[in-house]
């Protein structure tokens, strides 16, 4: 039986700036942590996610699960907005501005 699910290709993931946001995302993660002083494991033990999920979040390998993100949000103190929030100083996509708000 075949999958009638296509799988998305890295260049799609390139266009729509998903490889970007998730690397954003990564060291945001990276450097809260980096300043509360914690390891990878201490991070996923407080999140209660794997370590595995932690180390390939930080280096963009890893889709987003909002469920996890959140927690790991919390386990850094803040709340998944603050994880998730744009830099204000970064230019929008055309697929941005297409996107009602």
């Amino acid at each position: 039986m075949t999958s009638t699910i296509a799988a998305v290709s890295r260049s799609d993931q390139e266009w729509y700036g998903e490889l970007a946001y998730r690397r954003e995302i990564g060291q945001r993660i990276r450097t809260e942590r980096f300043w509360l002083n914690l390891r990878q494991e201490e991070l996923a033990a407080r999140a209660q996610v794997s370590r595995h999920f932690v180390g390939s979040i930080e280096r963009g390998q890893h889709g987003l699960d909002a469920w996890r993100l959140r927690r790991v949000a919390h386990a850094l103190g803040h709340d998944i907005g603050w994880l998730l929030g744009e830099p204000a100083d970064r230019p929008r996509t055309s697929v941005d501005q297409e996107m009602p708000r």
